[in-house]
């Protein structure tokens, strides 16, 4: 099987990331610590930890800028068919959190804007891990900005767990990495997958429009809800 070279190096660094592991019990050990580590609600440091040994163990080669120079995202992955990964993790927000607000888009616009004078046009998914896809009226992004759900992180953790089984009845120390390129798509972990199944397109909050002194908020045919905004009707009798 010929393979694109970036794609035997990212085989080759999954092979490593295996192969450092005794057995497969120590493998799966190792496994589930990462992934119970992404989870809303963890502490910050952890979850951005995990995820940098999750895009390790799944062939990547991983920085945290925030955390090492102090500039940049939370999270990048790269070296793999050219395409890079932006996260900017808000595990701790409030899952019931309505919006993404005007402060976390800024952030989110100043992590892009590090990405392109690093690394110019290079591709780039750039996700906020966060549990709305809702930006605030009063926020804009930049660039194009994809979300990151607590229903897609599961999928995701899902399918990394599914692919690392596969190894269950092989020797770790002599994998055949034509073994291992084998079950990357069919655990949905190849580029194209993950560059599209596991996050949503934000959505921008509508400006809300106070009904007027003196309106009677109670009249159904004055006021239709559209979401959970509430736009005003100007009927005649209030002319």
């Amino acid at each position: 099987m010929i393979y694109y070279s970036e794609q035997l190096f990212r085989v080759n660094r999954i092979n490593k990331w295996v192969s450092a592991h005794t057995d497969y019990q120590s493998l799966m050990i190792s496994v589930d610590s990462i992934l119970q580590n992404i989870s809303f609600g963890v502490q910050s440091d952890k979850f951005e930890d995990a995820m940098h040994n999750l895009g390790s163990s799944i062939g990547f080669v991983c920085q945290r800028p925030d955390k090492e120079i102090k500039k940049g995202p939370d999270n990048l992955w790269g070296d793999v068919d050219g395409q890079y990964f932006l996260f900017e993790c808000k595990n701790e927000v409030d899952e019931n959190r309505a919006e993404i607000n005007k402060t976390e888009a800024g952030q989110m616009n100043n992590h892009c804007g590090w990405f392109a004078d690093e690394y110019g046009n290079a591709k780039c998914k750039k996700i906020i891990i966060i549990n709305t896809r809702t930006l605030s009226y009063q926020g804009d992004f930049n660039d194009e900005i994809f979300v990151m759900r607590k229903s897609k992180l599961k999928l995701l953790k899902d399918n990394v767990r599914s692919f690392f089984k596969e190894f269950k009845d092989y020797d770790l120390q002599s994998l055949d990495e034509t073994i291992i390129h084998r079950f990357i798509r069919p655990h949905n972990l190849d580029i194209e997958s993950l560059t599209s199944i596991y996050t949503e397109s934000i959505i921008k909050a509508k400006k809300i429009i106070l009904a007027p002194a003196g309106v009677d908020k109670k009249t159904p045919a004055e006021f239709k809800i559209i979401g959970y905004f509430l736009i005003t009707y100007w009927p005649r009798k209030y002319s």
